[in-house]
């Protein structure tokens, strides 16, 4: 059916008679190993470690295995990892995996893979906007920042393998890249770890400056295959680059290696244990032989004073991350303080395994179906950009038996009206979350069918909230900002979206309050008809109540433009509000903004792009304003919702800096009661949202629709439904 016929419909002349909204396949049309799925739009990435988009996770996380997945109802289930324990201190987390993994080429998959990748997505050139997940692992966000390094031989008081950090002059970025440094005097030959130079896949030339990321036998790098010491460098060759293994004695040239470098012994935070442990044993034998009658040293790690170094006494090693491989199949994650949500993180997309020896060669374009080695459920054999891309079973995964589909199409539909008409037209099996127009819901929802929603539609809760965000650095005026928010009545905005969006001025979503259940009620210590959202953490028992944001004041939103223009603080031109173009709510939105903004004098105008260009504009800050959002995969406001404003996070879009809300985020994070945690974090986010860098608009619901055959579509709260687990039911008319 064409689609004016299909919307035509959907404004309320013919709505399709029955029980379903979409065409319902007949008895022998329904082909079971074939799954097609109307998904939000083109995937920006399907390198777990490039990917940061929702369209994106759904298929990296099919396509990847993790140590741990999304099980049914979206909480962490063994993955690649068999089983696990986890220290009272909730500070060391140790996974043993599975014998019998596999990378789709055929090879074993190891501890060393989940190392490496972690250690890809915590370097800088890398640029992953998912290294936030490892920010709670002792030395990664230093690492990122380049602000730690590990001596490489004893000098000043300084031990080797000792973590120290910079104390003098000089940017991190600059002394990390002469540490990085190195030339060969003859041609170097890129290449898998152990391979001979003749299969090498890039040479550079002799003298051509690399970067030196990581050595064999480290705490968390593979082993040397053949007793000499084999170096990883990365080549700046173009604008990609290439990485690769040589022998580390062919790295005859260090070109920054005289440069003076002041340091000192880094913070315990930043020391993985096992490094803290030798160097204090090596300290305290120091000492003992130093005087036999001195008592020995406690080995207390005091901080010490600057110390002059030159940069070849330093290595800008992998060593100073707090994770270790013990064995091929045992991997060590230590984090600075108690982290009581790191098991979840484990999902996540930062610490999904990849294969080095994939994206070594084309470390932003290993993704592509020609290239690409996986290890999850399906593998990728076809990307038609703005099209559709194609998976298929995967012969390698190690519970193939389970995946009852041979066939996964995921169409790239970023126009809602499109995907819901090929949906109607039996296009697709399902759709992916809020890919439905506003329009058609009044339809779809059964509020023009007295009150009877369709049976293949389905509207369940969100660990999700809609915001938009303001680039801090361009609008700098706190008093503007919070105008803006002050200035939107929320409660509207529902009344246009038709999918039960809830308003919220909080930053961190969750269930209404009146909602709640008693004993969780109780865990939260609020009052049922208290207004707002509660974040449950444990049901019964753990319960995090976000701070109330600035909600709808118009006269006080007048009185603080009226500060902004004061301080000379409201721009001379339109203030630019960017939005995703090809849905109807964000357009319907964006003109309720401009227009709510215009009563208190604030001229904006509206640009639409295409998702991929918003997430890189945004992403490098070249915005004024943007929809966005959050979207949960833990009920955890601190890893989740509060992470992306610290100063240093890769994905802190806005800019936004505030060292109250450091301090705060700080203190927070060495609190082993959560409670007390969870109060603390209350008040960061208090001071977050009073300085408006973001402004909440709802807690979204997700909605979809799903054919009547379409069994184990698990849809769960932070929208991770396991697609492989999904079972079509070619015979489920004749019940």
């Amino acid at each position: 059916m064409p689609s004016a016929v299909v919307a035509l419909a959907l404004v309320g002349c013919s709505l399709p008679a029955g029980d379903y909204f979409g065409r319902v396949p007949g008895p022998g049309e329904i082909d079971p190993t074939h799954f097609r799925w109307c998904s939000q739009g083109e995937p920006d990435h399907l390198d777990p470690t490039l990917a940061s988009s929702t369209v994106s996770s759904q298929l990296v996380v099919t396509l990847f295995d993790g140590l741990t997945v999304y099980g049914t109802d979206g909480l962490p289930v063994p993955g690649l990892a068999t089983h696990w324990e986890i220290t009272d201190d909730l500070r060391r987390f140790t996974f043993h995996l599975r014998r019998d993994a596999r990378w789709s080429n055929g090879r074993a998959l190891t501890a060393y893979d989940v190392a490496h990748s972690a250690f890809r997505v915590a370097h800088p050139s890398t640029a992953s906007p998912n290294a936030d997940t490892l920010a709670a692992i002792k030395g990664a966000t230093a690492h990122l920042t380049r602000r730690v390094f590990v001596m490489r031989r004893a000098v000043g008081g300084l031990l080797a393998g000792e973590v120290v950090e910079l104390a003098g002059e000089g940017a991190p970025g600059d002394v990390a890249s002469l540490v990085e440094a190195r030339t060969a005097s003859r041609p170097l030959a890129l290449r898998d770890l152990g391979a001979p130079a003749s299969t090498a896949y890039a040479i550079a030339p002799p003298g051509t400056a690399v970067a030196l990321w990581m050595t064999t036998g480290g705490r968390a790098t593979l082993p040397s295959p053949d007793g000499e010491v084999w170096a990883y460098v990365f080549w700046q060759r173009d604008v990609e680059g290439v990485g690769g293994w040589v022998p580390a004695r062919e790295l005859d040239g260090e070109p920054g290696g005289d440069r003076a470098v002041e340091v000192r012994r880094a913070a315990p935070s930043d020391t993985p244990s096992w490094l803290a442990r030798a160097t204090s044993d090596d300290r305290t034998r120091q000492a003992a032989a130093a005087s036999s009658s001195a008592p020995a040293s406690s080995g207390a790690r005091e901080r010490t004073s600057a110390v002059a170094v030159h940069a070849r006494d330093l290595a800008y090693s992998t060593d100073a991350i707090g994770i270790a491989v013990p064995d091929p199949y045992t991997i060590v994650f230590e984090t600075a303080d108690p982290t009581p949500y790191f098991l979840s993180l484990t999902t996540n997309r930062a610490l999904r395994a990849t294969p080095i020896e994939a994206w070594s060669r084309w470390p932003r374009r290993w993704d592509r179906p020609e290239r690409i080695v996986t290890s999850g459920p399906f593998h990728l054999v076809a990307w038609e950009e703005r099209d559709r891309v194609e998976l298929v079973r995967s012969p390698t995964y190690w519970d193939r038996g389970a995946v009852r589909i041979e066939r996964f199409t995921s169409l790239s539909m970023d126009d809602q009206a499109a995907s819901t008409n090929s949906y109607f037209t039996g296009a697709c099996d399902a759709t992916a979350s809020n890919t439905i127009p506003s329009s058609y819901l009044p339809a779809i929802n059964g509020e023009q069918r007295g009150g009877r929603a369709y049976k293949d539609y389905d509207v369940s809760p969100f660990l999700t909230v809609y915001f938009a965000w303001i680039q801090t650095r361009k609008l700098t005026s706190r008093h503007l900002r919070r105008a803006l928010s002050l200035a939107i009545d929320r409660s509207a905005i529902a009344r246009f979206t038709h999918g039960g969006e809830l308003p919220t001025a909080q930053l961190t979503p969750g269930t209404p309050i009146a909602q709640l259940s008693d004993a969780d009620r109780a865990a939260c210590g609020v009052a049922r008809d208290a207004p707002g959202f509660a974040l449950v953490m444990i049901t019964g028992q753990l319960c995090y109540v976000p701070p109330p944001g600035l909600d709808h004041d118009l006269e006080a939103a007048r009185r603080e433009i009226a500060l902004a223009r004061a301080e000379g603080g409201v721009p001379d031109h339109p203030i630019e509000y960017r939005y995703n173009a090809g849905s109807e709510a964000h357009k319907q939105i964006a003109e309720y903004l401009q227009a709510s903004w215009a009563k208190i004098g604030v001229e904006v105008r509206l640009t639409a792009q295409d998702w991929n260009s918003l997430l890189d504009d945004t992403h490098r800050g070249d915005y004024e304003i943007s929809r966005l959002g959050a979207a949960g995969t833990i009920a955890d406001t601190e890893s989740e919702f509060l992470a992306i404003f610290r100063c240093d996070s890769p994905d802190n879009r806005g800019k936004y800096c505030s060292p109250a809300f450091e301090r705060l985020m700080d203190e927070a994070r060495g609190l082993t009661d959560r409670r007390a945690r969870n109060a603390k974090l209350r008040e960061a986010e208090a001071v977050m949202l009073e300085d408006a860098p973001v402004l909440p608009i709802y807690v979204y619901t997700q909605k979809h629709l799903i054919k009547p055959y379409v069994r184990n579509y698990a849809i769960n709260v932070v929208d991770q439904p396991p697609l492989w687990r999904i079972v079509l039911d070619e015979g489920w008319g004749a019940r």
